[in-house]
């Protein structure tokens, strides 16, 4: 595995220079693709702190790890994103194009939606944690993206975590309740970029 990760062909950066930006077939750089079905499910779950039940199967068994493909049929997430039925043994069978149906179900399906306000999960455990507003927010990023958090993103995203809320009938939210819900609404947005979504 070593050789792998130290070899050129492994670090090449996905961004493209003027030299090989339009080449498409000669692996000058690397070329994003978007993660399989199987290993977002397990990123979400990871990022929001979350587990997926699958029937018969242990608990916090991954989908990465699902015997079989008639696990699909239960999951809508996994059948949205493109988990093939294996009829044939063709790696071909799976689709990687994006979807509306995709974005759709990232931006407003209720297994996103319970994910993200889990009891016990992410939100709820930054919302609790005892330190300074900027230091969750790292944390959160370092989960999402494997990186520290820009100036500017701190700034956006503290903004956002400490903004008063109100319930649905319009009574202020007590700050905790507020600031749990301004970490599902952080949480959501990063996991609805192209930087979690995509090896690059």
């Amino acid at each position: 595995m070593r050789v792998i990760t130290q070899s050129r062909a492994y670090q090449l950066s996905s961004l493209p220079n003027e030299h090989n930006e339009i080449d498409r077939q000669a692996f000058s750089h690397y070329y994003p693709k978007r993660l399989t079905a199987e290993v977002l499910l397990d990123s979400i779950d990871l990022l929001t702190g979350s587990k997926t039940d699958f029937a018969d199967l242990p608990p916090g068994t991954r989908a990465v790890s699902l015997p079989d493909n008639s696990y699909n049929k239960a999951s809508p997430f996994l059948k949205v994103f493109g988990r093939p039925d294996n009829i044939s043994v063709c790696e071909c069978e799976r689709v990687q194009s994006a979807s509306l149906a995709q974005s759709l179900h990232l931006m407003n399906a209720a297994d996103i939606k319970s994910k993200l306000a889990a009891s016990g999960g992410r939100a709820e455990h930054l919302s609790k944690m005892e330190m300074p507003e900027p230091a969750r927010i790292r944390e959160l990023y370092l989960a999402a993206f494997s990186r520290p958090p820009t100036a500017e993103e701190v700034r956006i995203s503290e903004a956002h975590v400490l903004k008063p809320r109100t319930d649905s009938e319009g009574r202020p939210l007590d700050s905790l309740q507020s600031r749990r819900q301004g970490y599902e609404d952080l949480l959501w947005a990063l996991m609805n970029t192209k930087e979690f979504l995509f090896n690059h």
